[in-house]
């Protein structure tokens, strides 16, 4: 009995100290695993009308912040996600359309922003 005492209350500060800097690892650890993830990514037209014309897309290029699990974000393939405004809403003349995202690829993420969130189509009537 003392033998088994003795295990437990020999260097008992030193323990205490390694169980508090094995807890402060373990908080850090946890606390990183999600990751974030910039890229920029074309705006296309999904999809795209038949009877109008677009001659301009501004901007053309938008930034995508996505977060997510570390060991997920690894593996996906950002240039697969897509980012598209919808052509049923296009009009002829200037149109100021939000952006969107093709969730299918980044269902377990969290999308952070799209800046800009609006982007200026100018179409005109296919002739």
């Amino acid at each position: 009995m003392e033998k088994i005492k003795g295990i437990f209350l020999n260097n008992l500060p030193l323990k205490i100290l390694s169980l508090l800097v094995a807890f402060l690892l373990w908080l850090n650890i946890t606390s990183t695993q999600k990751a974030r993830v910039e890229f920029y990514s074309d705006v296309e037209i999904k999809p795209y009308p038949k009877d109008l014309v677009v001659e301009q897309v501004q901007p053309e290029k938008v930034l995508i912040i996505i977060e997510g699990p570390k060991s997920a974000l690894s593996n996906v393939n950002i240039s697969q996600i897509q980012t598209y405004v919808d052509g049923f809403k296009l009009k002829e003349g200037e149109n100021l359309l939000p952006v969107e995202i093709s969730k299918d690829l980044i269902k377990n993420f969290k999308i952070i922003s799209i800046y800009p969130d609006r982007v200026l189509v100018y179409a005109k009537k296919r002739k």
